[in-house]
């Protein structure tokens, strides 16, 4: 019985690991979207399109994450998502 004990126990850290990656991986993606929705040129050379792939991206991945990280990954989501239409707002307003 010894032997699955171990082997869970490296499953549960193999999964830990992957859970830590794959919400490092959203946080980067995150920071990416918010630097491109707050730069001054948000709305050109292909920007806005690189925020909704993004955006897209980011919501395909939510799901895998767990717990309070999906939560707080979300909700900084829905925060970039805002960014982006006030952000092309006010280039079409200029």
């Amino acid at each position: 019985m010894r032997p699955q004990t171990s082997e869970n126990r490296r499953l549960a850290e193999l999964r830990a690991l992957t859970d830590r990656q794959l919400t490092a991986l959203i946080t980067s993606r995150l920071e990416r979207g918010f630097a491109l929705a707050w730069h001054p040129d948000c709305g050109a050379g292909g920007a806005y399109e690189e925020l909704t792939r993004l955006c897209s991206e980011i919501g395909r991945l939510l799901p895998a994450v767990s717990g309070s990280d999906r939560a707080r990954l979300q909700s900084q989501l829905a925060q970039l998502e805002e960014a982006t239409t006030f952000g092309m707002r006010v280039q079409t307003a200029s």
